[in-house]
């Protein structure tokens, strides 16, 4: 194996401007070597992406754009399952994520529309379905079911996240998607003072973020976006979002990574919800989030802070029930690869413990809920975000009855997006 790697190695210094043939190319990215091809150099830079691909109508104002995106990630874990019994050991691999979007424009460029399916085997999932109109210069109207603005690390993609996947606070803040309203400037690419003020239903669209909460309790929890079980409808209760910031110029929000190695740049902000009939244990009656992220050649480091509020002891009385807070930074050592740190925390408060346990006396000695994430990372960019291959490995810190316990895992997982 090594003689072979060897003369690879080389082969492609006698043919480094020269395309490389589909098996070489395949043992580069198996071995983790940057290919030349795809790499680039001085004379021949690396495409930032892949695509897009697309079809229009003859005046140009309707179009269709295809998208797909798919993580293959194998993953290693060890879960303790407490004292004097032996800890749990998988190994696993799995189509992490197959996610299909359907996007453009009708009619007019004003009026834009985008439809996204996941297709990962057990996952069979409406993403997003909504209509987005210009409505006159910095006023946008978005109407459906999307993302809910609350914190620019949620409304990025998880296709530009500089880990495998996000972090444990997702969990329990969210955010995720909901059917609303928003009028805003931009949503996932805005200006540099940005908002989004949305009226949604309150109702949590998928089962996979904020639903650390009805977790706690014991709840059920289910998942309204499944196609072939979406589970019996809720009934809605009107929640509120505002999401402000400001971002310096040349500021890329839409990734923590800083792929151009930049001058001092910052984004700040601030989102709130409030749910104006929370259903009981399983929504805040209100959330906080204020962030900040820093660029500066190579370097990004950022931090979000994050309050829950709930009715635990009367509906007219809201506490403070929960506390969290993500911090991380990011280097890129080369345009084609990235070292990352992720720290995560929550603090679940007495009051919110409590409450839990007068609702389900089955849990005697309070909940079982992940109190710290310890994560770090390495990236090898291929074509940028369109094709990386993502390295982390975590320890993760339960809390169950009351006794601590570690949680170790490593990922690698592969990405493909255009």
């Amino acid at each position: 194996m090594l003689m072979v790697a060897l003369l690879l190695r080389k082969r492609l210094n006698v043919v480094r401007r020269r395309a490389l043939s589909g098996p070489a190319l395949a043992l580069l990215m198996a071995w983790g070597i940057p290919s030349p091809a795809l790499s680039g150099d001085a004379e021949n830079p690396a495409p930032a992406a892949v695509g897009p691909f697309e079809l229009s109508s003859a005046d140009g104002n309707s179009k269709i754009r295809f998208q797909f995106a798919g993580q293959f990630r194998i993953t290693c874990a060890s879960r303790d399952q407490g004292a004097d019994r032996d800890r749990t050991e998988s190994n696993t691999m799995e189509a992490r994520r197959i996610r299909l979007t359907l996007s453009g424009t009708i009619v007019r460029p004003a009026l834009a529309y985008r439809l996204h399916l996941s297709a990962a085997p057990g996952s069979l999932e409406l993403m997003d379905f909504y209509f987005d109109y210009r409505l006159a210069d910095g006023v946008q109207l978005r109407y459906g079911q999307y993302k809910v603005p609350f914190t620019r690390y949620r409304i990025q993609s998880f296709q530009r996240l500089t880990f495998a996947d996000w972090s444990i606070v997702t969990r329990y803040f969210g955010a995720e998607r909901q059917m609303g309203f928003a009028v805003h400037n931009g949503y996932e690419k805005p200006a540099a003072f940005s908002y989004v003020a949305g009226l949604f239903s309150g109702v949590n669209a998928r089962a996979a973020h904020a639903i650390g909460l009805p977790e706690l309790y014991g709840a059920a929890i289910t998942n309204p976006s499944d196609l072939a079980h979406p589970g019996a409808k809720s009934e809605i209760h009107p929640e509120v979002f505002v999401h402000l910031a400001h971002h310096a110029k040349g500021m890329d929000i839409t990734s923590e990574s800083d792929e151009e190695r930049g001058g001092l740049r910052s984004s700040i902000g601030l989102s709130a919800a409030w749910d104006l009939d929370p259903a009981a244990e399983q929504d805040f009656t209100g959330r906080l989030a204020p962030e900040l992220l820093i660029k500066y050649q190579g370097f990004s480091a950022g931090i979000i802070g994050y309050a829950g509020f709930s009715e635990v002891d009367s509906p007219t009385e809201t506490k403070l029930t929960m506390l969290g807070g993500l911090l991380q930074g990011a280097y890129r050592l080369h345009r084609t690869s990235e070292v990352a740190v992720r720290y995560a925390a929550f603090d679940i408060r007495d009051c919110l413990i409590e409450d839990v346990r007068r609702r389900n006396p089955l849990l005697l000695s309070g909940p079982a809920y992940v109190k710290h994430e310890f994560t770090a990372g390495f990236t090898i960019y291929i074509v940028e975000h369109a094709v990386k291959w993502q390295h982390d490995a975590a320890w993760l810190k339960r809390t169950v009855a009351g006794e601590t316990r570690d949680d170790f895992s490593v990922r690698s997982q592969f990405q493909l997006a255009f």
